[in-house]
């Protein structure tokens, strides 16, 4: 009979994340809601585990955010892992969890902060180099893992030579990486660190029985030539930001000598982000766009409990109040964000070429035609939107820009 191993993965939750700076605009009470919430999840899939009865909990990384955790949330996160005893809970630490002298992962600051240090069950990977422990209960069961040690890019491709361990039946691997064929939406935040970089292939190379990645946001798995699934990123645990839209959960997963062999997405979070286009193009009237919205927030599942961030796009009638008709829907959910990309529904084409507007319109539409930077097409796009505002009506309505 083949031997398996049963687990629970989570990672990326980054506690005492302060949500600010996001097109979602939190407003203050919502903000803080949500920043519970999040802390909330965590503490549920601790419980998951559990209840489950899983062999490990593995935990590749950025449970937190390093300059925002309070004491409080580490003492809640130290207390559900004593909880899960006998249950072993290991941690490779990431970037922005990153173990240091000053971290929450030194017994000294946990002491200076008046904490209790972190309970025998937890294992935490505190070596930038790659170190190997065996499973207290399952001697045959290997688990690998590194940590950072500061918040910065790692170029080094740190999974391109082999990694010295002993021989195991089962052998994990936890990393904290950017795996370069990755395509998930976070991937190209503007303020997303690509580090530790590692391809399928370096990946499957190193012979692991399975690998338990952190970093990227969103589930994603990698599998071997035969399509058993050899490593996966769970993706973080609850919702904070745009890039974050769609569900997110832990793995309850088992595995054996060859990967997973079976894998079950759990949610912990009940609230769902949204990302969601509505366009008003010949909309002739306020209830027409409210429909429209519905329609949509509908066919996308949208739940009252549920974030949405709210686009309007197309061309509108001068006068139509698409702004207002949206926002008499935010009480209808946990918290709606607008952001209103229309442009005036200007006919263009039948303007008269003698008249001012009329060449104005022409000269923007030479210039437009001729950008070749996306940017340069907008930025002229939106003068022209602005320029016929003024010269047609003496008003300017202004344009959100994301």
């Amino acid at each position: 009979m083949v031997a398996t191993f049963r687990f629970l993965q989570f990672s990326d939750v980054h506690l005492g994340s302060r949500l600010t700076g996001s097109r979602l605009a939190w407003p203050a009470e919502r903000r803080a809601q949500r920043i519970r919430e999040i802390t909330e999840a965590a503490l549920n899939a601790c419980r998951l585990a559990r209840e489950y009865a899983v062999e490990a909990l593995l935990l590749p990384g950025d449970l937190w955010d390093d300059e925002t955790v309070s004491a409080e949330t580490i003492k809640q996160l130290i207390d559900a892992f004593a909880a899960l005893d006998p249950i072993p809970v290991f941690i490779a630490p990431g970037n922005h969890d990153f173990c240091s002298p000053t971290s929450p992962y030194n017994d000294d600051v946990l002491r200076a902060r008046d904490l209790p240090p972190w309970p025998p069950n937890v294992h935490i990977f505190r070596s930038p180099t790659f170190t190997t422990v065996r499973h207290p209960a399952r001697p045959e069961v290997t688990i690998t893992g590194r940590a950072f040690v500061q918040n910065v890019s790692i170029e080094e491709r740190l999974l391109r030579d082999p990694i010295p361990r002993p021989a195991a039946s089962l052998s994990v691997l936890l990393f904290h990486g950017s795996w370069i064929e990755y395509a998930g939406r976070d991937r190209f935040e503007e303020d997303k660190l690509f580090t530790a970089p590692f391809s399928r292939a370096e990946l499957l190379a190193q012979g692991f029985s399975y690998a338990a990645l952190g970093h990227y946001h969103h589930y994603a798995e990698i599998t071997d030539e035969r399509g058993h699934v050899r490593a996966a990123y769970a993706g973080c645990l609850a919702g904070r930001y745009l890039s974050e839209a769609g569900p997110h959960f832990a793995l309850l997963a088992e595995m054996n000598d060859r990967g997973l062999v079976a894998v079950e997405k759990v949610r912990v979070d009940e609230r769902t982000i949204h990302d969601v286009d509505v366009d008003v193009t010949g909309a002739e009237d306020e209830r027409s766009v409210r429909e429209r919205i519905r329609r949509k927030l509908l066919e996308c599942g949208a739940h009252p409990s549920d974030i949405i961030f709210l686009r309007l796009r197309g061309r509108r009638s001068r006068g139509l109040r698409v702004t207002a008709t949206a926002e008499e829907l935010q009480q209808e959910y946990f918290h709606l964000a607008l952001a209103d990309l229309t442009r005036p529904a200007y006919e263009l084409d039948r303007a008269d070429p003698r008249t001012v507007q009329g060449r104005f319109i022409h000269e923007m539409q030479r210039r437009i035609a001729a950008a070749s930077d996306p940017r340069e097409r907008t930025l002229l796009e939106r003068a022209l939107a602005y320029g016929l505002d003024a010269l047609l009506h003496g008003t300017v309505e202004p344009i959100y820009e994301e």
